[in-house]
This record gives C-alpha cells, sequence and structure tokens, in this order.
C-alpha cells in the first residue's frame, strides 16, 4: 500500500499534466523576494513593521519550500545515481539551510522583543543567492538534461503536433545531456 502523500501528489500530477514541483517553487522564490525588500525596507526606513513582514514572509516561503521538496522528491528518486544530472539534483535540493537559520535568529529576536541582527540579515540575502542559484539548476534538469518529465520517465511522448512528438527522449544513462528532438 502506498503513502497518502504519494498517492495525492500523483492524484496533482494527473490532473495539472505534469509534478506540481514547478509550481510550488514559486511560493518560496517570490516570498523570499518580499522578505529580502522588506529587509531593506526596514534597515532604510527603520519601520519594524518592515521586520515583521520579512519574518513572515520568510516563513510563508519556509511552508512553500517544505512543499516542494515533498513535490521533488519523487521526481528525484527517478534519477539514477549514476547519471550525471543526479549530482545536479543533489545541489538543486540544498537550498534552504541559510534562509531557515536566518528565520530562526529572527524569531528568537522576535521574542526577546529585539529587532533582527546584523547575522539573520546577511543570511537572508545569501539564501536568496543561493535560491536562484538552485532554480536555475532546476531549469537546466529539465530543460538541458530532460528529468522531471513526466512523460518522458514514463515513455508516453503519446502527445504530438503536426506529427512530431513533444518532449525529450529518455534520456541514455551516459548522457550528460541527453538527446533533444528537433
Amino acid at each position: 500500500m502506498r503513502d497518502p502523500i504519494t498517492d495525492a501528489i500523483d492524484k496533482t500530477e494527473d490532473l495539472i499534466g505534469h509534478s506540481p514541483h514547478p509550481a510550488i517553487v514559486a511560493v518560496p522564490i517570490g516570498a523570499w523576494t518580499v522578505s529580502n525588500i522588506c529587509d531593506g525596507l526596514a534597515m532604510a526606513t527603520g519601520e519594524e513593521s518592515f521586520d515583521d513582514a520579512a519574518r513572515i514572509s520568510m516563513a510563508v516561503g519556509l511552508v512553500g519550500a517544505a512543499g516542494a521538496a515533498l513535490t521533488g522528491l519523487p521526481d528525484y528518486s527517478h534519477i539514477p545515481k549514476d547519471r550525471p544530472s543526479h549530482a545536479v539534483a543533489t545541489t538543486h535540493g540544498l537550498g534552504t539551510s541559510l534562509m531557515t537559520a536566518s528565520f530562526v535568529l529572527r524569531v528568537r529576536s522576535h521574542d526577546r522583543g529585539e529587532r533582527p541582527g546584523l547575522s539573520a540579515r546577511l543570511l537572508a540575502p545569501a539564501a536568496g543567492g543561493i535560491t536562484l542559484y538552485t532554480a536555475w539548476l532546476g531549469g537546466k534538469l529539465v530543460e538541458e538534461m530532460g528529468e522531471g518529465v513526466k512523460p518522458v520517465q514514463d515513455g508516453s511522448l503519446g502527445h504530438k503536433t503536426e506529427g512530431h512528438d513533444l518532449g525529450r527522449e529518455r534520456l541514455a544513462v551516459g548522457s550528460p545531456l541527453g538527446v533533444h528532438r528537433s
């Protein structure tokens, strides 16, 4: 018997036609962008309400990152460990640790009635940069390496446009970039 989370992810994939992971990653990227902007506004204006907005949007991003990780794991599990894209996918999945550290520092400061310290404020833009890099890696995995493309993984490229299959052929284990159709 399969677990209910995997079943829910599979049903969502069936409904939307692909993994929900690419859609969910927009939540942490957007929320953490808002958080970094609010941090800058807090430092520029001295308004504590921007500190609160930064902390809250960071929390929203962490929840979204958990959802992105949860929905990305099934895609990740389909990549053979001996394929070059496996190492890229592993790095792609490590993007939230600095943001989590910044959030914990902010919550501790908030609980003491203090404003966020320099460490919390410096970790956030560093985490934002890493997030953008790992988002780029995610695009590389799909667009250049053909990973996470469910019809390709399943071998069912049944969709056709003017006699041409859409998508990429299944990658050979030794292929760093895969075979692309023209």
